[in-house]
């Protein structure tokens, strides 16, 4: 016997157009920060030293951090980071500024 199964979509979301170049970096960025956080998380499991040219992968993304931030900090970082490429649909709230500014205030220190 047939089930049929009723959906009901209220309030759909939807996102604004992106030009594709614009949708390419911002891809590009999510893909390394991507590739570093797994790096970082593979660091915080073994409890090794992050490697240099992480360190400098992450400043040139725009992870502000100090000379003794671990890497369970940098993990945070990391994700406020990709906060910012995220597309947000339209109508919805935007990224709190302040919020993004306290954690490097907090990681730089």
């Amino acid at each position: 016997m047939p089930t049929f199964v009723r959906n009901r979509v209220l309030n759909q979301l939807t996102w604004t157009e992106e030009p594709e170049p614009t949708r390419v970096k911002r891809r590009e960025a999510l893909c390394e920060l991507d590739g570093l956080l797994t790096q970082l998380e593979e660091v915080n499991l073994r409890g090794g030293h992050i490697p240099t040219r992480v360190l400098v992968a992450l400043r040139r993304r725009g992870v502000a951090f100090g000379p003794r931030t671990g890497p369970a900090e940098l993990i945070e970082a990391v994700f406020c980071v990709q906060e910012q490429y995220m597309r947000q649909p339209s109508g919805a709230p935007g990224i709190d500024p302040g919020a993004l500014a306290e954690l490097r205030r907090r990681l730089a220190s």
